[in-house]
């Protein structure tokens, strides 16, 4: 199913949640299936997983063009490193992604489910953590819109 008709099988998606948002109920479907034990009790989940995770993944683009981040130890001196803003959050938000893919259409050892579960449900916590409280940044950071 294409991404934009699958996003408007969930009503919330259509109401264009925020980033923060997103990141919390990709957090919540994680946590829903650390207690599925069998495939068909993955399925539904992960498909509504999928969702949330595409318009996160979206939400995460448009960040990324609109803002970079640009260290500098001394104000007077050139960018020291310049990468863009969440920039760990969209390849974390990538794993997922690919995570919840084989969930939904993989054949796998039903004793892998509970290490494939808990390894989505720990990285999509880590890029929700990166969302909801941005880590600080140890030197002076200027945002170039």
């Amino acid at each position: 199913m294409e991404h934009n008709n699958l996003s408007l099988l969930y009503s919330e998606l259509s109401l264009n949640p925020d980033l923060p948002t997103l990141a919390e109920r990709c957090k919540l479907l994680t946590e829903i299936l650390l207690d599925c034990t069998s495939l068909p009790q993955t399925q539904p989940v992960c498909r509504c997983l999928g969702a949330y995770l595409e318009e996160m993944k979206a939400g995460l683009t448009e960040s990324m063009r609109d803002f970079q981040v640009v260290e500098f130890e001394d104000e007077a001196e050139q960018p020291r490193q310049k990468e863009w803003l969440l920039e760990d959050t969209e390849a974390q938000c990538d794993y997922c992604r690919a995570l919840n893919h084989i969930l939904l259409v993989s054949h796998f050892d039903r004793d892998m489910l509970p290490h494939l579960t808990g390894l989505l449900h720990d990285i999509t916590h880590s890029m929700a953590a990166d969302v909801v409280a941005p880590q600080s940044a140890k030197t002076v950071i200027h945002i170039i819109s």
